[in-house]
């Protein structure tokens, strides 16, 4: 099942030009139809679990 941007980017919490940008730069997978992208649910769970961390770092 896809997602627009803007419902992605909803579920997320973050703003749709945050989001628009992480496609751009290629961090998180989409489907193009006509002009407008999508994401698929699998790919915005995917993204969630490689940038979810654990405990303190220092830096």
């Amino acid at each position: 099942m896809l997602l627009s941007l803007k419902d992605a980017a909803a579920a997320l919490g973050i703003p749709y030009s945050a989001l628009y940008e992480l496609t751009n730069r290629g961090d998180i997978e989409y489907t193009k139809m006509g002009s407008r992208k999508y994401i698929q649910r699998e790919h915005l769970m995917s993204f969630i679990a490689t940038n979810t961390h654990r405990g303190y770092s220092s830096s």
